[in-house]
């Protein structure tokens, strides 16, 4: 597995609005077919088919089948960052309503990409100690330390009180909500339905919650 190159896998921006539109295309059929076949029997032939567009077309665009995979997983990661994050109603204390739903967002949006993540794991374990793994690696890392600076800032505020290494609870809390999301919705043999993503939700919020705020001063 060649893994991921330098300069974002030698990914070649579109300059024209025609070349952002195709770019797209192809972005959303190679969500579909590394979605459907996964990493290692997906090639560039199914994406560009799954797109209606030719294969001179996909090489301006991306270099190989690693830089797409590649531009695919930094959005759909950039999304869930963004669904489990704080909100602009959100205190910086939340109530125990508050991180439940922020969970249930979470495990929402993983479960309308759940087969594309399993993908990302994929790749990460087939590519040693570069490309994916490290991607994987560091897009995670970017989820702790969210988390670990959050704690950090409770604890500064005195709003709850010293829990030690805030960056060992970080990944604690974090790993706790990434392991459910994959073995329960990304190993799932069918979809999740509504009930059972809100109940792993409200699950995983109730943890963080009597995690932190359980041991408030």
């Amino acid at each position: 597995m060649a893994g991921v190159s330098s300069a974002e896998s030698l990914l070649k921006v579109p300059e024209t609005r025609k070349g952002q539109v195709t770019r797209e295309r192809l972005l959303t059929a190679a969500e579909v077919m590394f979605g459907q076949r996964g990493y290692q029997r997906t090639r560039i032939a199914d994406i560009v088919a799954e797109a209606g567009i030719s294969h001179g077309l996909f090489y301006r665009h991306f270099a190989d089948k690693d830089a797409v995979l590649n531009a695919v997983l930094t959005r759909l990661n950039d999304r869930l960052r963004h669904s489990s994050g704080r909100t602009s109603g959100d205190d910086l204390v939340p109530t125990l309503e508050q991180l439940q739903a922020r969970n249930i967002l979470f495990f929402r949006e993983y479960a309308e990409h759940r087969l594309l993540l399993r993908v990302s794991r994929e790749a990460a374990a087939l590519s040693g100690k570069d490309g994916f793994r490290l991607k994987w690696l560091g897009n995670r890392q970017r989820f702790v330390t969210r988390t670990q600076r959050w704690i950090d800032l409770l604890v500064a505020n005195g709003q709850i009180s010293d829990v030690g290494d805030t960056a060992s609870v970080a990944e604690a809390l974090s790993a706790l909500t990434e392991q459910m999301a994959y073995v329960s919705v990304g190993l799932a043999e069918a979809d999740p339905n509504p009930d059972e993503i809100e109940t792993l939700g409200r699950a995983c919020g109730l943890v963080w919650h009597r995690t932190l705020f359980g041991i408030a001063s």
